[in-house]
């Protein structure tokens, strides 16, 4: 027993060693890094550590932004623990890099508990941009455009509609659930559109809806920021599970397996639908037949990146639209002269006899500036996905080292007064007339080769959902005479945090609904 004991502690004093040692030298190599280069202003934080992760977890962005006009500089840099961490705060920033310099800017930076230790890293977001993977990358890129490109969209119409009207219906019934609804629609139609799926009615009882769900609660869980020190010193990922400390190890492992188990079920579904004959036709159905399209480019390995592809439609399109017509429903609560403009504008182009459809979509010019506005004011996304430097770089007379990882700072753009007068207005007005402000959409999507191939899905999904509930009903904020707090989630994808609304049935409105899913 003593022996058994020496050996563990033995090997315990030797892991332990050897992690303080290439800590030391990582630190070394940082040092000698920021003094030999100019890099980008910034906090410099405590040696160890640098900027401890918590200060970052609640709207990072506009700590970046304050840090920005605090160094008096367009890019600041810092570093959390090992990581070097660039943030871009200006449009010519970010254009100058992310899109115009895209071939040594569209690498992802690792999440080792994410990627390795729960096995995601072949995810749609998450793919990396070497060598090795450069191929399944524009493979996802080709298949995703394909599916949700502008031509594949116009074949969505009657899909969103019908799903918008089931979300009328629920918001009539239980105006209170409107958060429940909304995501109800959205997951609806990702679901059908991915896998030929149609969810149950009583959506809390839907397997698949909640194994998506649990799905996204485990990748939030395994990439938040700082939770994972792993994530910080890589090297800790070859420490055994049994190392005190090295929970991470286990945890990896049980994610790792429901995860795969999770992205597998809806797929290995639609697959059995197809050898019984009744399948819906679906993003899926249509790659993995035989001689689907594609084909020509995907070969034997189709059947996986297929799987791949459809599990980032509903990580990526679900919770962005959410989050954008959340953000537009309490808006329009907030700021009733708008929301009263964009119903005049329906009522003309549709009247009261019907509810809007795809094909009125391009006639609705207000609605598309209120859009516009949500994503300007309410940015989906205030920080885009990072992205990771794979060469030396130089701009505005600073080193920017390979390896670092680069954000772009979204929220910073949108709040820019030389570009959107008054940011801190809600006012769509900005975007009508012979001279509209800068649209926002160009920052809302990703830069460079890491720009969301949803795109061209999304605002439709998006317009399709407001204009059918402005034709239908007045959002009106409850607590009227107290003033209403406008703040945000903090996450990858963010929102105004909710309050309570109701909708209320406008007068002289006949428009039916129908009894379709």
């Amino acid at each position: 027993m003593a022996i058994a004991s020496l050996n563990l502690s033995s090997r315990w004093v030797l892991y332990a060693a050897s992690c303080l040692g290439i800590f030391a030298a990582l630190l070394l190599k940082l040092t000698v890094q920021r003094r030999a280069s100019k890099l980008p202003p910034g906090p410099k934080g405590s040696f160890l550590a640098g900027i401890p992760d918590s200060v970052l977890r609640v709207e990072p962005w506009k700590m970046y932004h304050r840090w920005s006009e605090h160094y008096q500089s367009q890019i600041i840099s810092f570093r959390t623990h090992t990581r070097l961490i660039i943030v871009l705060n200006s449009r010519t920033a970010i254009l100058d890099l992310l899109n115009k310099r895209l071939n040594i800017y569209s690498d992802r930076p690792q999440s080792w508990m994410y990627n390795e230790l729960c096995g995601r890293g072949k995810s749609v977001f998450n793919v990396s941009s070497s060598p090795e993977d450069m191929e399944r990358h524009r493979t996802y890129r080709k298949l995703l455009q394909l599916g949700l490109g502008s031509g594949a969209t116009r074949g969505y119409k009657d899909l969103l509609e019908e799903q918008a009207r089931g979300m009328l219906r629920r918001l009539e019934s239980e105006p209170r659930k409107y958060e429940t609804h909304v995501r109800r629609n959205a997951t609806a139609v990702i679901m059908k559109l991915a896998y030929g799926y149609t969810i149950a009615e009583n959506d809390a009882s839907d397997f698949f809806v909640g194994a998506a769900e649990e799905a996204s609660r485990i990748s939030g869980w395994a990439m938040a920021p700082g939770r994972w020190l792993v994530d910080s010193f890589p090297f800790l990922r070859f420490v055994p599970s049994w190392v005190p400390g090295a929970h991470f190890q286990t945890q990896g492992k049980i994610w790792r397996d429901r995860l795969s188990a999770l992205s597998s079920m809806p797929h290995e579904w639609t697959r059995k639908q197809m050898e019984s004959g009744t399948y819906l036709d679906s993003f899926t159905s249509q790659l993995i037949r035989p001689g689907g399209p594609g084909t020509e480019f995907v070969g034997s390995n189709m059947e996986d990146i297929v799987k791949w592809c459809a599990g980032g439609l509903y990580a990526g399109a679900a919770d962005t639209t959410v989050s954008a017509i959340l953000s537009f429903i309490l808006l329009m609560s907030l700021y009733p002269s708008v929301q009263r403009s964009v119903q005049d504008e329906i009522d003309d182009v549709i009247g009261d006899a019907r509810l809007p459809s795809n094909d009125d979509l391009g006639k609705l010019h207000k609605l598309e500036a209120v859009l516009k506005e949500v994503l300007r004011f309410a940015p989906i996304a205030p920080l885009a996905l990072p992205h990771r430097l794979t060469e030396d770089d130089y701009y505005a007379g600073y080193h920017l080292p390979k390896g670092a990882t680069v954000i772009a700072n979204v929220w910073s753009i949108m709040n820019d007064p030389t570009l959107y007068p008054s940011p801190s207005t809600f006012d769509p007005s900005r975007f009508v007339g012979s001279t509209p402000q800068q649209d926002p959409k160009v920052f809302s999507y990703g830069f460079g080769r890491r720009t969301c191939p949803g795109a061209h899905f999304s605002e439709p999904v998006m317009l399709i959902s407001m204009a059918s509930i402005l034709s239908r009903f007045d959002i009106v904020r409850l607590g009227v005479g107290k003033e209403a707090e406008v703040s945000f989630t903090s996450g990858i994808t963010s929102r105004i945090k909710p309050f309570d609304v109701e909708f209320v049935r406008r007068l002289g409105t006949h428009q039916p609904v129908g009894d379709s899913e």
